[in-house]
């Protein structure tokens, strides 16, 4: 178990006592338990694929002294970027007029700005050309996994208990058994009420990489 698993594990048993003095003056029989939970995570990952499809771009220029044109290369899909690391790329150059056109083309380097935006330019002396270059592509996919759930804690009526949520995750639940036999699942979504008797109490942001959660059973 890692160490962000053991302070939630800690934090939950933790926040399930805070009012451990207020409990003592009570008699046991009086602390009603209405069930028992734990808290899971879920964090995304981005995973890149090659595909076969290759991204193009091209360029013209016309006859009668040198000239120069600048191809773009955009990906051909929103989930698909440009591979950066392309070092096949290779020109294709058609004649668009008389002469030995493409034997003149000077080629620039195939600069990336980005993953989903590339250009080379090209230059000629008197002939049109038009300069195609292809580049290799990858689609991006988004998996996520759920880490590993904390120690169970109980829900005590009147009760507080505190959840930690790394800021990494995209998603956090509890997953509750409860006394009356229901299995439940409450989503950790703002600074909402889980439900009509669990009702968030506060956020504590003051970790750099976690916030803290606090709710209280109501009887």
């Amino acid at each position: 178990m890692n160490s962000w698993t053991n302070r939630l594990a800690l934090l939950a048993l933790l926040g399930a006592g805070v009012d451990q003095a207020g409990a003592q003056s009570r008699p046991p029989d009086a602390i009603k338990s209405v069930g028992t939970c734990v808290a899971i995570q879920t964090r995304a990952t981005t995973v890149e694929t090659p595909i076969g499809l290759r991204a193009e771009g091209s360029c013209a220029t016309a006859e009668g002294g040198p000239q120069s044109c600048t191809a773009t290369i955009v990906p051909t899909g929103p989930d698909i970027i440009l591979d950066v690391n392309d070092s096949d790329a290779i020109p294709q150059c058609l004649a668009l007029g008389a002469g030995d056109a493409c034997s003149s083309v000077q080629n620039g380097p195939l600069i990336f700005q980005s993953q989903r935006h590339a250009t080379q330019s090209f230059s000629t002396d008197a002939y049109g050309v038009r300069m195609t270059i292809m580049v290799r592509q990858k689609r991006v996919q988004q998996a996520t996994t759920d880490l590993p759930p904390t120690a169970r804690f109980p829900l005590n009526a009147g009760r507080l208990f505190d959840v930690l949520r790394n800021r990494s995750s995209i998603a956090a639940r509890l997953e509750c058994a409860m006394a009356d036999g229901d299995q439940r699942i409450f989503p950790l979504a703002g600074e909402a009420d889980l439900s009509p008797n669990i009702r968030f109490v506060s956020k504590n942001s003051s970790e750099p990489t976690f916030d803290i959660l606090t709710y209280r059973v109501t009887p």
